[in-house]
């Protein structure tokens, strides 16, 4: 376990004067985990402010386990669909194919995890918690130059409502959601990366 995450924890749950601060550290980590297993499945609209000022909107979906999809309004042409393999990235106005990636090496992946234990991803950097909020801070250790990205919780009630993105520069993007709908039924073609690829050559 990263000691750094241990410190961080402790350090920021003043608020809870029973108990040792190891009892007050396992409380915070097990109200997150306990929330983030919660989301099985879930759909909300963004807002996402980038560093270059610009600004885009759309639909997060959310399927345990392994799948997620950013779907950008227009004029965007961005379009993200993981799979549970891979993460595509298209640009709807281009001719050529998905960029893919690992899906397995990007943080957010931590939300579409079956079985979430904040205690042993190695993503995981630190945790931050006060009386109404949480802040969990993820980056890739096999890449540290990538950037990272800090997940931010309301507390009461428990709810992700915002991310914020650090590249390798130190620049920032802010995406912020809308209210989640969960455990609700998607159609599995959102998350299909080949379907998708079928869907924009017909002009889906």
């Amino acid at each position: 376990m990263n000691r750094r995450f241990f410190l961080a924890a402790i350090g920021a749950v003043p608020l809870v004067s029973l108990g040792s601060f190891a009892i007050a550290q396992n409380a915070v980590v097990d109200e997150l985990n306990t929330y983030l297993n919660s989301l099985i499945s879930a759909r909300a609209s963004f807002h996402q402010e980038s560093a270059d000022g610009s600004v885009a909107t759309g639909t997060f979906y959310l399927q345990k386990p392994g799948k997620m999809r950013f779907e950008y309004d227009a004029p965007s042409p961005a379009l993200l669909v993981a799979d549970g393999s891979v993460l595509a990235v298209f640009d709807r106005k281009s001719n050529r194919g998905p960029q893919r990636y690992p899906q397995s090496s990007t943080p957010l992946s931590l939300l579409t995890r079956p079985d979430i234990d904040i205690r042993r991803s190695r993503f995981v950097q630190q945790l931050e918690a006060g009386s109404t909020q949480m802040h969990l801070t993820l980056f890739d250790p096999e890449n540290p130059g990538n950037g990272s990205i800090k997940m931010i919780f309301d507390r009461n009630p428990m709810a992700l409502v915002k991310w914020i993105i650090v590249d390798g520069s130190g620049l920032e993007s802010v995406v912020k959601l809308g209210p989640l709908t969960t455990n609700i039924t998607l159609d599995s073609a959102l998350f299909s990366v080949t379907k998708t690829i079928r869907a924009l050559q017909s002009g889906g």
